[in-house]
């Protein structure tokens, strides 16, 4: 099971990080939909993904394991401060 949270962390990171390439790409929109900025939609899927890959840690069985599971911690906690700092002087310019 943990290994399987360790692999499906890992995915859900390359995809989150795509998503944020593609939120970032595209100009102002209306944020009415979802009545958040989606920065900070992205963040808290960050972060889901960051506590998925620490409990996917337990699961490592050899080194291809480990180096996805520590590529997926260092991704998301990577992305996910650099997306406070883009929120927090977003927050400051507006």
């Amino acid at each position: 099971m943990t290994s399987q949270l360790n692999l499906w962390s890992f995915i859900l990171s390359i995809i989150w990080v795509l998503l944020f390439f593609v939120v970032s790409s595209i100009g102002p929109n209306d944020y009415t939909i979802f009545g958040a900025h989606p920065h900070v939609l992205l963040l808290c899927a960050f972060l889901l993904t960051l506590f998925i890959g620490l409990i996917g840690l337990s699961g490592i069985k050899n080194w291809k394991s480990m180096a996805r599971g520590l590529s997926t911690i260092l991704l998301t906690l990577g992305l996910s401060a650099f997306l406070v700092f883009i929120i927090f002087f977003g927050k400051l310019a507006s």
